[in-house]
């Protein structure tokens, strides 16, 4: 199955009174545990073999010195509570280890390729006073006993609010990260194994159309149907002075997108997910972070993460405001193309689809709405050096013969009548086209392969598809 999202307009032919818009995520649980404040970007859920979740998270508090890395479940992964653990020699009941001065945790992993007793990799961010930093790798079997790998690093600098996933196109982990402590930009490497790493290479800096002075803090990363999402903090809002960019100013969240988990593009600048989209100056939170994402089984995204009610350096030095966060979102919701005008009928038309069979699913929320399929099965030639495709609208496959549908649904399968079905066009060029009166369309999801122009002409004539 292949699904498009509507990130950038590539695979389009035309739309009309639309207008792309972030998506919505829902603020769902904040979780307290009473003891640790969490004002740095932290919370690691995993979903066990019994089907529950644990996180694992890391803060500071008034009660004890440093900083401890302590343990949450949860039935569903959204409501948490801390975990009983009792483990030998720590204090607290639910509190997993210690961590020394200076330390802080990057990230968290399954590693499914790895040995059983050390499936969960923690990647640790070890800095010290000397501005020297080395950065170590616990593992763990079960996510409660750590233990050290002796003489693995990492990184030699990177700082937290490191990403990884598993790139299923280049058959490695990808690791989204920093270059070195305080160094504002956002780069990867690769490994196999978690021993050996590949060299390192910048992917995304602030640029010209970000808010003035604003900077890329770090970016979560993380595959999602075959393409891979990004969501890259933004520090903002200082003022203009000559001084280290440490004392107050904000971080919230956008997006970016890749197709190869290497090569990455920015979308909308502006928030996705922030803690200063409230009127009341109560419940305003200067540091938003998101450290791992998640889906659950009825198709929700799930962000987890932590903030702060003190704005950036503050909120390090004084803890007491930091919580954990989770925030929901309906599935492929992160952006859609909505009706700009409600008055109007909205279109979106795609590229040209080399159709396989089976039948195509939208995830939309409308009025009214309707498909149209046209045969891309015509070409002309343009001066013997260019192909363009021609499409024509197929008999039974009009708006006209579409059962409208209205309402909000992730899997609407569009019918036709007389039981035309778009199964019967498999091996065909399809163009789709929605007609849709107010909401937004997330996303079509089918078995096909997209072309261009030339490629089309290509698979029509001699049926190659393109590499």
């Amino acid at each position: 199955m292949k699904k498009q999202l509507f990130f950038d307009d590539s695979r389009l032919f035309g739309r009309e009174n639309v207008v792309r818009k972030y998506g919505k995520p829902q603020l769902s649980a904040i979780y307290n545990d009473g003891i640790c404040s969490t004002d740095f970007c932290t919370g690691y859920v995993f979903r066990l073999d019994d089907g529950k979740y644990r996180m694992l998270y890391f803060g500071h508090s008034k009660e004890f010195y440093g900083k401890k890395i302590f343990c949450a479940q949860s039935s569903d992964g959204i409501n948490f509570t801390p975990e009983k653990l009792c483990l030998p020699g720590k204090k607290y009941d639910h509190e997993i280890m210690d961590m020394k001065s200076g330390t802080e945790v990057g990230t968290i992993v399954e590693n499914k390729n790895g040995k059983a007793d050390e499936r969960y990799v923690m990647l640790m961010a070890d800095a010290n006073h000397d501005l020297y930093v080395m950065d170590t790798i616990f593992t763990s079997p079960d996510l409660i006993n750590w233990k050290l790998k002796d003489g693995a690093l990492w990184a030699q600098g990177a700082e937290p609010l490191v990403s990884v996933f598993y790139n299923d196109i280049k058959k490695c982990y990808t690791i989204i990260e920093r270059p070195f402590w305080g160094v504002r930009l956002v780069g990867y490497r690769e490994t196999t194994d978690f021993e050996t790493f590949g060299e390192y290479n910048f992917c995304l800096r602030a640029d010209s159309i970000d808010e003035p002075l604003s900077e890329i803090y770090g970016m979560k990363s993380f595959s999602y149907d075959g393409m891979f999402i990004g969501i890259p903090h933004i520090y903002r809002g200082l003022k203009s002075e000559l001084n280290a960019k440490y004392k107050n100013g904000i971080i919230d969240t956008q997006l970016a997108y890749s197709f190869d988990g290497r090569y990455w593009q920015r979308s909308i600048r502006e928030p996705f997910i922030s803690g200063m989209r409230t009127d009341n100056e109560k419940e305003k939170r200067p540091l938003v972070w998101i450290s791992d994402v998640s889906r659950i089984d009825d198709g929700r995204i799930v962000f987890y993460g932590s903030s702060s009610r003190l704005e950036h350096g503050p909120a390090f030095r004084n803890p007491g405001t930091g919580e954990m966060m989770v925030y929901t979102l309906r599935e492929d919701g992160f952006i859609g193309l909505a009706a700009e005008d409600e008055r109007k009928t909205a279109v979106v038309s795609t590229r040209e689809k080399a159709w396989h069979g089976g039948e195509l699913c939208i995830n939309i929320n409308t009025n009214h709405a309707t498909l149209a399929v046209y045969d891309a099965c015509e070409s002309e030639d343009v001066e013997g050096m260019n192909v363009l495709g021609m499409t024509k609208p197929l008999d039974g496959f009009r708006h006209e013969d579409c059962v409208h549908f209205s309402g909000d649904s992730t899997k609407w399968i569009p019918q036709f009548k007389d039981g035309k079905k778009l199964s019967d066009l498999a091996g065909k060029v399809l163009v789709f086209e929605i007609r849709f009166d107010g909401g937004t369309l997330y996303s079509l999801s089918g078995d096909y392969t997209d072309l261009f122009n030339t490629e089309s002409a290509r698979y029509r004539k001699f049926g190659v598809l393109p590499q």
